[in-house]
Order: C-alpha cells, then structure tokens, then sequence
C-alpha cells in the first residue's frame, strides 16, 4: 500500500499479483532451469506525461528501485522481463501523437497500426513499421532498434528520426543526431524514451510480385525496391504455402500479382507458423558482401528461413524445432553470424554484454546505481550462460 500511495498521483497504479505476472514476461521463451531468475514487479504505473515518468525516476533513484520501462511487450528478446524487483512503467497511457508535414511526433506508448492509419487518411504513410505494428509501440520498437516493413529503402528506424526526447536521472531532454544511437537499440538502459519525431512519406501505392527464385537470384533484384523479403521451401510449407523458395519485391512502381499482393496483406502477421507448436527462431543481421555464405550454412541447418532485406544489411530468421538441440542451433547461427562480420538482431537480456565500450562506460556514468532497466546491459545469468555455450559450441 505505501508504494501505491508514494505512486498514484503519477499515474495509474496497478499492484494486483496476478496484473503483476503480466509483467514477469515478453515473447521470450525461457526454460524452466532460468524461471527462478525472474522477479514479479514490485509495482507497475502507467504514466500520462513526460513529466510523470521524470517524477518516477526521481522517487526510483531516492529510494534505489530499479526501473523496467515496458511498451506492448512484443519481443522476443526479453528487454522488458523483470531481473530484480523493481517498478515497470508501462507506457499505455502515453499514445497520443500529432501528424505535421512530412513527419509524426508520437508519445511512446503510440501504437504503429493506429499511426499508419490515421496518416493514410491524410495522404502519408510510415516509411518504416514492424511487422507487430498491430500491438507494438513506438518507444518498444525505437529501444529495440528495430528493422521491419520499408527498410530496403529507408533502413532501420534509427534512420527515420528526427529527435527523441528521452527522461534520465537528470531529467527530460531532447536528443538529436549523433547522440541517439544511446538510447535507439539499447532497451531503456540509458534514458527512458517518452517522445519521438518521425519522418513519413507519401502514401503511394505498394504494388507487390512474388518471384521464384534462388537466394543469390534474390540479391540481384532489390535496386528500386521499397521491400522485399525471401523465404526458403521449407519455411513456406510451414506457412501452408507451396514449395519453391521465393522473393516479395515491392516498389512504388513495377508490375503487380496475386500472391505477391497476398504475401504483402499478410504481413503483419509475424511468425505465423510459432502458433503450430513451439519453435525457436533465431535473428541475425548481416551484412551484403557475406549474407550469401551465411545463407548457405542457415538453410542448412535450420527447418525454415526468412531473409527480410534493409538498406545496407539482410536480417536472417531461421526457425528450429523445440528442444535444447535446437537451441544450441539457434546459438550456433548467432555465432556464425558474428564471425562473418554479422550481429544478433537485438541484445535484451540474452545478449547483454555485446555493447561497445562507449555505450557501456556512458551506462556508468548516467544511471552509476544500475537502476536503469538492470541486466539488460552487462553480464547476467542468461548472457553468461549463452556466452559459456557459445565457448563451448564454437572449440566443439
């Protein structure tokens, strides 16, 4: 009750133990073996102001509680999962946004579908969504650093801001240029997102083709495209789908067919063939002078696999089948993928310890108590396990 009473007049509180389970998870899959390592919220509140969340931290850091900031909870990667007892806050409340002339400024909690929509009817478009655009958040996608629908033309969303205006233990700021890859990738451990401006295009029409083909065929077709992305046979009869392999070019431009227009009306359904069973999918990004030797060695080792093509990058999704050998597949690609100049697509708590070194030391000087999103930054138990497997997989 005195955490309730020290909290509501910055928001809505929620302290009921089975709202607080909600909280304990993301999409991330987590074995038994690593449950006990997750904490319940001591609390949850839902902000409605920048200054609310600013007023949040400055009791958090009074009394030394860590903090979870958490958008719709849709990744795979466990940023938002609770490591110590702390308060999440839930950004819910904050998802109002404003359309001005070639850009939306959108509060944090502002849901990508919704955006999108409400610019169509304005003659504007995002120039780049998550395929969760359904559910997911601005600040959730921002932190998370994400790639989705648009990024062969217009890269990830780190490219497609303007300013964000991030909360800290010094209080709200703006931030701008440079100074943003702190806060775009990195899951709140630095600055809490409550703002973002983004830049948006005209809302022409996509016209979309699938094309049967090989991987290497894929690479040469993308100049001129807006997306595309390419599945393998085997990932498409998981989808119910025939068995060719096959690329979804779309551009403003072009000419147009009925399974590419269906493949594109069906992409905000992400990972569709996760809801036949358990399955375990990995996510890499590399980059164009090795993703056709990466993708040799994934498709022959993973059950199914999707390649989503950005700007300057490919972004690999091979699924596996449930298991621990599996996993230690999954882990395998990750490794693969950084010894031919590639990354995990996004760190949360299971690859916590791969930041550079100026990310980290500002982490140390920013948020010194390590209250800021704690773990998802530096070593854990899950990252130092992985890390250990990682040893142990590669001198096998």
């Amino acid at each position: 009750m005195l955490l309730k009473n020290l909290f509501s007049r910055f928001g809505t509180v929620e302290d009921h133990p089975e709202v607080l389970k909600i909280y304990c998870c993301d999409f991330t899959h987590i074995p038994r073996i690593f449950s006990r390592f997750i904490k319940k919220p001591l609390i949850v509140v839902q902000p409605r102001s920048a200054e609310d969340v600013a007023e949040i931290m400055r009791v958090c850091e009074r009394y030394e509680i860590p903090i979870v900031p958490r958008g719709a909870g849709t990744s795979a990667y466990g940023g938002t999962i609770p490591l110590e007892s702390c308060v999440v806050i839930d950004f819910k409340r904050m998802c109002n946004f404003e359309i001005r002339n070639g850009e939306v400024i959108a509060e944090s909690g502002a849901v990508w579908i919704e955006m999108e929509r409400e610019l169509n009817r304005k003659g504007e478009a995002l120039r780049v969504y998550p395929t969760s655009a359904n559910v997911s958040t601005v600040g959730g996608w921002i932190a998370q650093g994400g790639y989705g629908i648009g990024s062969l033309r217009y890269g990830s969303i780190a490219e497609n801001l303007k300013w964000l205006e991030v909360v800290d233990f010094e209080g709200i700021k703006m931030v701008k240029g440079e100074e943003m890859r702190y806060y775009v990738g990195t899951f709140g451990c630095l600055g809490i997102i409550t703002r973002a401006c983004i830049e948006t295009r005209k809302n022409e029409v996509i016209n979309c083709r699938a094309v049967h083909c090989d991987f290497e065929e894929a690479l040469s077709m993308l100049e001129g495209g807006y997306h595309a992305s390419f599945k393998n046979s085997r990932y498409l009869s998981l989808e119910g789908f025939g068995a060719k392999d096959f690329l979804l070019i779309c551009s403003e431009k072009g000419d147009d067919d009925e399974t590419g227009r269906l493949i594109w009306g069906r992409r905000l359904i992400p990972l569709r063939i996760a809801s036949r069973g358990k399955r375990i999918f990995s996510e890499v990004v590399l980059p164009y002078k090795n993703a056709g030797k990466f993708y040799e060695y994934a498709e022959r080792i993973s059950e199914g696999l999707e390649v989503l093509f950005a700007k300057d990058c490919a972004i690999f999704i091979p699924v596996f089948g449930n298991g621990y050998i599996n996993m230690l597949k999954a882990l395998k690609i990750v490794k693969i993928a950084e010894k031919l100049g590639g990354r995990v697509y996004a760190r949360g708590m299971l690859f916590s310890s791969n930041y550079e070194r100026d990310i980290a030391d500002y982490k140390k000087r920013i948020d010194p108590k390590n209250l800021l999103n704690p773990g998802k930054m530096g070593w854990n138990v899950f990252s130092i396990s992985i890390g250990l497997l990682g040893k142990l997989i590669w001198t096998a």
